[in-house]
């Protein structure tokens, strides 16, 4: 009989379903998922759910639960997929306990619980990246503010610290009184009753780019120079003027290929190499979003997990090693492994997310959809705020799901793509960008 691997994944968004499908292709696989969502096992077989346990007790961010709930499962592989709990130090506690984890530790989580941090980083390895200017208090910024104003130099906002998601703000160029806002905003950051979802300690004033011709750049990394390139991804941010989580994926990103990656990959080891100087070693997949101006790519944010939605599509690109034994080679270091790794040629994937009416501001839950057992056009379902109950599909988050269509050409993933978004019915309980694909 084949030995059973017992993985401990942490999470429960669409990110951590891709790795939950992904890990299941291979039958010797058991997944415990904490916490987890119910809407999870809609979308997986009668086998499948038989080998997943779900502990929605021991949220991710409860350190002592989840390292009580690792003693107690012996996984032979921890997976980490939010940021919260590797910039609390999760990884570093489990480490400590004995076990083999793919997440980034505190130490290098700083890369996205500090974007000041990331930013000097950028700049030490000599890496393309916006100059920007930190301020600790309102009325610092105003007099960064004012030498940009009179500089006519264009910025975005970041806060300096976890966000979860929501801590860049971009002014529309066009607004009637751009400083102005610009300050409001700034205040609103800084504002301890938290009116964004997030209050500041911290904020970038970062140049923002003229022309944004942005993608996404993932690799698995380990020690020994484990670096393993993911397919490239564009992401659209934007949902109703607002700066949001991803609204949607091309896969791979329209105009880039693996060999793009491959100069990524480059400058991700310059990354590893002067972190490792500072003791500090990369274990977990290293995140960039990127802008390309003139021929060259400009670090725009960096972070210490796959993105979401982008990874929902990179996974489905690797072929020829099951998930699980590659996230184990990274962890102990063996990129030998890489030359079995296949990616497969002439395949698309577009994926549209549907979000609870309101995103991203406020909405309601508990709202009833129906998914057909089977999609009307190739493609797959991945779902990240849903809960199955009694029988029924009801919505428990902003971003609720992802349809994706598959094809071998853009256009045609598109299409696919949408056919499956209108095949789910929801009562006008969700909304989704009508753009995906077209705005390349």
């Amino acid at each position: 009989m084949e030995k059973l691997f017992r993985i401990l994944l942490v999470g429960s968004g669409g990110r951590e379903f891709a790795f939950l499908k992904k890990f299941l292709k291979a039958l010797e696989v058991r997944v415990t998922v904490a916490p987890g969502l119910s809407g999870m096992l809609y979308f997986l077989t009668e086998e499948e759910r038989s080998r997943v346990t779900l502990v929605p007790q021991v949220k991710v961010a409860d350190l002592p639960a989840m390292i009580a709930l690792a003693r107690e499962i012996q996984p032979d592989l921890i997976v980490v997929g939010p940021e919260d709990p590797l910039i609390l130090g999760l990884a570093d506690e489990l480490m400590a306990a004995g076990f083999k984890v793919f997440g980034f530790s505190k130490a290098a989580a700083q890369l996205e619980g500090s974007k000041w941090f990331c930013k000097r980083v950028y700049q030490e390895c000599g890496l393309a990246t916006a100059p920007a200017v930190l301020v600790k208090s309102v009325g610092e910024a105003k007099r960064a503010l004012a030498k940009f104003e009179q500089e006519s130099i264009p910025i975005v906002l970041k806060c300096d610290g976890p966000a979860l998601g929501k801590g860049v703000i971009i002014v529309p160029l066009d607004h009637s009184d751009y400083w102005a806002e610009q300050e409001r905003q700034i205040a609103l950051m800084f504002d301890p009753a938290r009116p964004l979802g997030f209050h500041a300690q911290a904020v970038l004033l970062e140049n923002r780019f003229p022309l944004l011709n942005e993608w996404s750049a993932m690799h698995v990394v380990g020690p020994n120079d484990f670096c393993l390139p993911l397919m490239p991804t564009k992401d659209h941010k934007l949902f109703n003027g607002l700066n949001t989580g991803g609204m949607g994926i091309i896969t791979p990103a329209p105009g880039f290929d693996l060999e793009d990656m491959e100069k990524r990959r480059l400058a991700v080891n310059k990354v590893k190499s002067v972190l490792g100087k500072q003791g500090i070693e990369l274990c977990g997949i290293y995140y960039e979003g990127l802008n390309r101006m003139m021929g060259r790519d400009h670090g725009v944010e960096v972070n210490v997990r796959g993105g979401d939605p982008e990874q929902q599509g990179q996974l489905e690109f690797l072929e020829g090693v099951p998930l699980h034994e590659i996230l184990l080679a990274a962890v102990e270091g063996r990129p030998e492994i890489l030359v079995r790794v296949t990616v497969p040629q002439n395949k698309v994937l577009v994926g549209v997310v549907m979000a609870s009416k309101g995103y991203p501001g406020s909405y309601e839950k508990g709202k009833k959809i129906i998914i057909p057992e089977k999609l009307p056009a190739p493609g797959m379902i991945f779902p990240a705020g849903l809960v199955w109950e009694g029988g029924s599909l009801y919505t428990a988050g902003g971003r609720v799901l992802m349809a994706v269509g598959q094809g071998k050409s853009i256009s045609e993933a598109r299409a696919n793509a949408y056919a499956n978004v209108e095949s789910i019915q929801h009562e006008e309980a969700l909304v989704w960008r009508k753009d995906i694909g077209l705005a390349q």
